[in-house]
């Protein structure tokens, strides 16, 4: 797929990760950094119209069982300093899982055990 194509398709899912398919086996994993990049001063329109996915995507993924605990992966992705890990199902995409997406269910968390909406004290 082309680079603008791809960027396209982000910004109309409002996603910040884009699996590279070949078929149906994930062979990278695009992000809005990614795409960053391809825009940085030296490349030209035209260039950047050259470019694919396949071009721009990182290819060193993190996969994860669906079914491996939640704390177990989250510890990995800090230890190994990674902000996307592909959530795998037989050997299928099942998800991304996503720092931010660690972040927002962790406040939400916070929210409902801390803040919860029938405590009057609460304004």
């Amino acid at each position: 797929m082309p680079l603008p194509e791809a960027a396209e398709l982000m910004r109309h899912h409002n996603c910040h990760h884009l699996p590279v398919m070949d078929g149906h086996s994930v062979v990278g994993l695009l992000t809005t950094e990614d795409l960053r990049l391809a825009q940085q001063p030296g490349q030209s329109l035209t260039e950047l119209a050259d470019l694919t996915v396949g071009d721009m995507c990182r290819r060193q993924l993190k996969q994860v069982d669906l079914h491996t605990r939640l704390d177990v992966v989250l510890l990995g992705m800090a230890e190994q300093g990674i902000n996307a890990v592909l959530v795998m199902r037989h050997d299928k995409l099942a998800g991304i899982l996503t720092s931010q997406d660690a972040c927002r269910g962790f406040a939400r968390w916070l929210q409902k055990e801390y803040l919860p909406s029938d405590d009057p004290g609460v304004a």
